[in-house]
């Protein structure tokens, strides 16, 4: 397979070519390769039904911020037979995950905070 074909392939499985791997191809077409060889392997895994496995890259995509990523997925998983209200729960799932971080993140000021609250009573 050369390099045409295998966009040709990613245009009809996500319903257009991405634009990374179009510029990567153009730049270094072995990278392309690679990443395709890698997503045929991760979805030669059989614990996780390949649905969840897409809908999971939605939500990566989602809480990284990777516009480009997240509208590919959707286009695939879409093409797939995923329903939207799967994939806006997916989405949903990033946002309530991606905002506990804050949570999370802000545990040492929260612990000075409660410690400085302490002191004054």
């Amino acid at each position: 397979m050369n390099i045409h074909d295998l966009l040709e392939q990613m245009k009809k499985q996500s319903g257009s070519t991405p634009l990374p791997m179009k510029l990567l191809s153009q730049l270094d077409e072995s990278a392309v390769f690679e990443h395709v060889n890698n997503k045929k392997w991760l979805y030669s895994k059989t614990a996780v039904p390949n649905k969840y496995k897409l809908l999971m890259s939605i939500a990566a995509a989602a809480a990284l911020g990777q516009e480009t990523c997240i509208i590919s997925y959707v286009k695939s998983a879409l093409i797939q037979g995923i329903s939207k209200d799967e994939i806006v729960e997916a989405l949903l799932t990033a946002r309530f995950v991606k905002g506990t971080t804050v949570i999370s993140a802000s545990l040492e000021a929260m612990k000075l905070l409660v410690n400085q609250t302490e002191k004054l009573t």
